[in-house]
């Protein structure tokens, strides 16, 4: 398949599917896959013709387990260079409440007191998160560490529970 043709299918996958799974490019070692995600594919898609959609790009190359998937997936969103300037400050202001409490509640354990947990603070975290027309690409699928029945898991409860799009390479 020509990459617009390509590109057009994926715009499509984004805008319009509603099966809740996956796709998956497969092509032999060495093909230019990465290379057509990084210079073909990212462009358009965050091009007007293809959108304006947000593309976030995670190697699972030496990813042992999925939290490191999720953590890649998060600060790929919010780095400086990709993000909305206030949806940077207010995430950073929870992470310093996080860390200021969970430093505090380290010293008043200390002490033998209890503070309540960050768990709010991690939900206004989660919850600031939209991965509504974005496309999450997983590359490398093969060199992964993680088990593949977890990581095929974890990829569908993206699609199915949160209505993600990924493309898996």
């Amino acid at each position: 398949m020509a990459y617009e043709k390509l590109n057009f299918f994926i715009k499509n996958y984004i805008e319009n599917d509603k099966t809740g799974r996956a796709v998956m490019l497969t092509s032999g070692w060495g093909t230019g896959k990465s290379y057509y995600i990084n210079s073909n594919l990212k462009p358009f898609l965050e091009s007007s013709e293809g959108g304006k959609h947000n593309c976030v790009i995670v190697s699972l190359y030496g990813l042992t387990n999925i939290s490191d998937i999720s953590k890649s997936i998060y600060f790929e969103l919010r780095t400086v260079g990709k993000s909305d300037n206030t949806e940077v400050k207010s995430t950073g202001k929870v992470v310093a409440k996080i860390v200021g409490k969970t430093i505090f509640n380290g010293i008043i354990n200390k002490i033998g007191f209890d503070i309540s947990s960050v768990d709010d603070d991690l939900q206004e975290i989660y919850n600031s998160i939209d991965l509504s027309r974005k496309l999450i690409v997983l590359d490398d699928f093969e060199r992964s560490g993680i088990d593949r029945v977890e990581l095929l898991g974890y990829i569908n409860n993206l699609c199915e529970q949160d209505s993600v799009k990924v493309l898996i390479i």
